[in-house]
């Protein structure tokens, strides 16, 4: 992930285009609430129009606060609308703090597209999503 194409780079939420594996990455960091799991989530959405692509590295492993009150809308409206612009595949990586991780949890309750696998590590998810069939294949 080196040559990353930054779109958004706050203290919060970094979303890159990923062009050697051709995948967004969002790096979600520090404390999120259910306003900014919101906010952030509009704008993956709106870098997805810039940058339409198939695969999503979503990596929650520096959240250090329950974003609970967020996890309905991002399990059922959020992750179907990033199915309806094109995401086929979303590697997700837990926080590291084992509290934070019931918003993840209660989010994928909802979730019926994209297909969403959860990791505990990075590099995991990295593997995963560089394996998983192409966009169209099948």
């Amino acid at each position: 992930m080196d040559e990353l194409q930054h779109y958004i780079d706050t203290p919060g939420l970094c979303i890159a285009y990923d062009p050697a594996n051709q995948w967004l990455y969002v790096e979600w960091k520090g404390e999120h609430d259910e306003a900014s799991a919101l906010r952030g989530g509009y704008e993956v959405l709106r870098c997805l129009q810039l940058r339409p692509c198939a695969k999503i590295l979503n990596d929650n492993s520096q959240v250090t606060t329950n974003w609970e009150k967020a996890a309905r809308w991002v399990g059922e409206y959020y992750y179907d609308q990033l199915a309806q612009r094109g995401v086929e595949y979303v590697a997700w990586v837990y926080p590291v703090h084992w509290a934070v991780r019931n918003s993840m949890d209660t989010a994928m309750k909802f979730v019926t597209r994209p297909l969403v696998v959860t990791f505990d590590d990075l590099a995991t998810a990295y593997g995963w999503l560089q394996h998983v069939a192409p966009p169209g294949a099948g």
